[in-house]
């Protein structure tokens, strides 16, 4: 292992006689004769380690130089001294100091401590990046934007501990997704994930099922049935929605997120499970503290730590890597790749819906992309404008995202798929879809697919 290497010293013999053993070792060496040329130097950049001499003018005292080791900071520092001794030692290893060396040094000596340093600073930033991509892998928050990068960082500081998390951004940005990845990152990812949307549940039922119920507890109640809270004992919470909770069972969560007990509905006796709570919501939770909505007491104990997701139309960067992993987790067998002009055309869109618009669209292109030549081809532009609707822009009223439009591209996607599968046969096609050969011609005209060459009636089809 060689290195850029700066050795500071007053001594213009050792400095001579250090470089040229340590050059000759195969590193290349730059020297400095006081310690603020040597400071200087080390903020020119390039330097993989010091070699410091601790006495030196203008004071010539060895302990007073050991304030002198910060000055090089993110890289090993090896300190000498021509007064070796043990204090002295510890001192300057509980200064950052990566080893200590006393003069006269052999300069076999001299190289494998510099060796040994280089080799120990290229193990530690190997393991950094190893932890970045396990983390990233864990995380499966996909993409190395600036917002993605800070995103997981905190995400990975902020895991291991037991910190309530509020997760904010609009909806189809990832937020459970981030929720997960706390979760996989965490103390206690051997436990249970279990996710709960709050606003899909109806109020009067919530309460059974964040805390369970006894039997009898009300018409139906015809057994104890534990709750999600239970379940989640050892494990991760994940009330998605919270900002659509009602507020008397607003009040309930409060109370268990004090001191992590709960009475199931019909219950005296408080249980209690330990888990850690993650909520998400894409309300403004302020405009609904000041409506009276929402609880400003649980606002503030449930974000601990905020997260907000980024709108995917601000890292427009992330989508070809994220098109890509979306398209292999669909299809893990053998992913179609997309032509460079289709990563421009997905590059290019708002993406109102985010990650959740992305997916549906490569999805479905992957589904419906027509084999090319021996076997399934690139996703086209063509593709994409299919699966989407035939859109290139954010849809306005009426337009691909209204009701009409969905039913339409949904129809469009639906007769592609049959008429494929059937070898554009259209008898065929029409039987898979349940529709006369002539409603499935009307239709086919209505959204402008193009019919298939005439061709002699096959005898089936005269029957």
């Amino acid at each position: 292992m060689i290195g850029r290497l700066l050795i500071v010293d007053d001594e213009p013999a050792f400095l001579r006689l250090a470089a040229r053993a340590l050059e000759t070792a195969g590193h290349r060496v730059e020297t400095a004769a006081d310690r603020d040329a040597g400071a200087a130097r080390f903020a020119a950049g390039g330097i993989d380690l010091v070699v410091l001499d601790l006495a030196m003018p203008p004071d010539m005292d060895a302990e007073a130089g050991l304030g002198h080791i910060a000055r090089f900071p993110g890289v090993p520092v090896i300190v000498l001294t021509g007064h070796a001794a043990h204090a002295l030692a510890l001192q300057a290893v509980d200064a950052g100091a990566w080893d200590f060396l006393g003069k006269p040094i052999e300069p076999e000596l001299l190289d494998f401590a510099v060796r040994r340093a280089l080799e120990r600073t290229a193990l530690l930033r190997e393991l950094a990046g190893l932890r970045r991509r396990v983390a990233r892998d864990a995380t499966g928050l996909v993409g190395d934007s600036p917002a993605m990068q800070a995103l997981r960082d905190l995400i990975a500081r902020i895991a291991p501990t037991d910190v309530p998390v509020l997760v904010l951004g609009p909806s189809g940005s990832g937020k459970e997704v981030a929720a997960r990845a706390l979760h996989a990152l965490s103390r206690r990812a051997d436990g249970p994930f279990v996710p709960i949307n709050c606003s899909a549940i109806p109020a009067h039922l919530l309460e059974s099922e964040l805390f369970g119920h006894l039997k009898g507890s009300f018409t139906g109640a015809d057994r104890d049935r534990a709750g999600l809270v239970a379940t989640a004992a050892g494990g991760t919470l994940f009330l998605d929605e919270i900002g659509d909770m009602a507020v008397e069972m607003q009040a309930k969560l409060l109370r268990f997120l004090e001191d992590g007990r709960f009475l199931p509905v019909g219950g005296r006796t408080p249980l209690y499970a330990d888990i850690r709570v993650v909520a998400a919501t894409n309300a403004d939770l302020d405009a609904r503290i000041a409506a009276g909505r929402f609880r400003e007491d649980l606002y503030y104990r449930l974000r601990g730590m905020a997260l907000t997701m980024p709108p995917l139309a601000d890292r427009p960067e992330d989508i070809p890597a994220l098109a890509r992993h979306l398209l292999a987790r669909a299809c893990p067998d053998r992913p179609p790749a997309l032509a460079p002009e289709a990563l421009a055309w997905l590059a290019a869109r708002p993406w109102p819906g985010n990650i959740r618009e992305l997916r549906a669209v490569v999805t479905t292109a992957a589904a419906l992309a027509p084999p090319r030549g021996d076997g399934r081809g690139d996703i086209t532009v063509a593709d994409l404008r299919l699966a989407a609707g035939g859109a290139d822009g954010p849809a306005g009223p009426g337009g691909p995202d209204s009701l009409a439009g969905q039913v339409a591209a949904f129809e469009r996607r639906l007769i592609h798929a049959a008429l494929d599968a059937c070898g554009h046969n259209l008898t065929h096609a029409a039987a898979r879809l349940g529709l006369s050969r002539m409603g499935l011609l009307n239709k086919m005209d209505r959204y402008g697919l193009p019919r298939p060459r005439s061709r002699p009636a096959h005898p089936d089809e005269m029957r």
